[in-house]
């Protein structure tokens, strides 16, 4: 085994049996989260009034570019696929300011929560509720997307796919990013680091990590990462997962 994925499993493992705790990059300058500049609103679907869903919920994960576009939208929990739909109908008029780090654009991540509730605001859409026909089976018992804390998983998700910067850079840096169903790496951010350039680097190399599926009750589900890496001449020198 190469020795950054030792440092790497070592990490994950002392937070596996610690649980996840989040502390301060005293040391590295913070990235600026990235900011909703226009949303729509999130309407609630038909279909679900149709068959007496009253409620809903949809977290999801974007990834958006140093441009200010959407480059990967991640469903990271979901009550039911209707929702979804009408999460990602709504979220592809949205328009987003980029995150930025010393006031330097910066590709980066940002998760957001959508509550669906049949009230007043929303009683004007029942006019485009449908028939019958669109009550199906599969909409009454499709299985729903999951999440999990990363201490919740039932092991620890072993790597696959791993590689290190091909840039010889040297630097430290905090770094968010999802593990899918299929054990993808998804929207990673970095939340503070010693340098741009650095930051940039990482966020292309975790990117094309690959991991076992999560599992959690022995289903897949999907769970969050975040560790602090250090790297000197291109090669990881030390791994810390919160």
């Amino acid at each position: 085994m190469k020795p950054f994925l030792a440092k790497l499993l070592i990490a994950l493992s002392l937070s596996f049996a610690a649980g996840a705790t989040v502390v301060a990059d005293r040391e590295m300058a913070k990235v600026k989260d990235i900011e909703i500049v226009e949303k729509t609103d999130v309407r609630f679907p038909g279909t679900m009034r149709a068959i007496g869903v009253r409620e809903g919920t949809v977290s999801l994960v974007v990834s958006v570019d140093a441009n200010g576009e959407i480059q990967d939208t991640f469903i990271l929990e979901s009550t039911r696929n209707a929702f979804t739909k009408s999460a990602l109908k709504s979220l592809s008029e949205w328009t987003f300011s980029p995150a930025t780090y010393n006031d330097a654009p910066i590709a980066s991540s940002l998760r957001i929560d959508l509550n669906f509730q049949v009230d007043r605001r929303l009683a004007w859409q029942t006019i485009q509720a449908p028939g019958p026909a669109d009550v199906t089976r599969s909409s009454t018992e499709e299985r729903p997307v999951t999440k999990a804390q990363f201490e919740e998983l039932d092991s620890i998700p072993l790597p696959i796919e791993m590689t290190e910067p091909t840039a010889k850079v040297d630097g430290i840096a905090t770094v968010e990013f999802y593990i899918d169903e299929l054990g993808h790496v998804r929207c990673p951010r970095i939340v503070a680091g010693s340098s741009l350039a650095f930051g940039r680097s990482l966020l292309d190399t975790v990117s094309k990590w690959k991991f076992e599926p999560p599992l959690a009750a022995g289903n897949r589900t999907n769970t969050m990462v975040r560790q602090t890496l250090s790297l000197r001449n291109g090669t990881f020198a030390s791994a810390d997962t919160h």
